[in-house]
């Protein structure tokens, strides 16, 4: 008889052990969410991209386009700051306008500094910046997930 107490015990004990499992496998969700798809994010990105590209274009003639530089950092802090006003579920996607933002300027600087573009580095160049936007568009249409 003591016996059956024991097993009774312990299968109550896995029960109830198996129902918080559960319970909590259900919460995980709630406690932890993949980050979600942002229309707005992948609009600002894939906007911005052909507007850079062209933009790289002019660095190789004589007059630089301070306007459209400003315009594009302007625009590009403002898709930062939209990205990282959603907390760490941006946070994928906040380190690729990062990288972009860092080539971007480093390139402003190189061309301020060095002068026109000859067609050999601005192929190069616009490759590079281009690959970077593909990577942050690829980055946020991964997290789209059609339910």
């Amino acid at each position: 008889m003591k016996y059956d107490g024991v097993v009774k015990s312990r299968h109550s004990l896995a029960t109830v052990y198996l129902l918080s499992l559960f319970y909590l496998a259900g919460c995980t969700s709630a406690l932890w969410s993949p980050p979600s798809y942002d229309s707005a994010t992948y609009k600002s990105l894939t906007d911005m991209k052909p507007e850079v590209v062209v933009l790289y274009k002019t660095f190789a003639g004589e007059d630089l386009k301070l306007g459209k530089i400003e315009a594009v950092r302007l625009r590009l802090a403002q898709i930062y700051e939209y990205e990282k006003g959603k907390g760490e579920g941006g946070i994928e996607t906040i380190r690729q306008i990062e990288i972009i933002q860092r080539m971007f300027e480093r390139d402003v600087k190189d061309r301020m500094e060095n002068g026109r573009w000859n067609e050999v580095h601005l192929a190069n160049q616009r490759q590079n910046i281009t690959e970077a936007f593909d990577i942050a568009i690829q980055t946020e249409r991964l997290k789209w997930s059609p339910e």
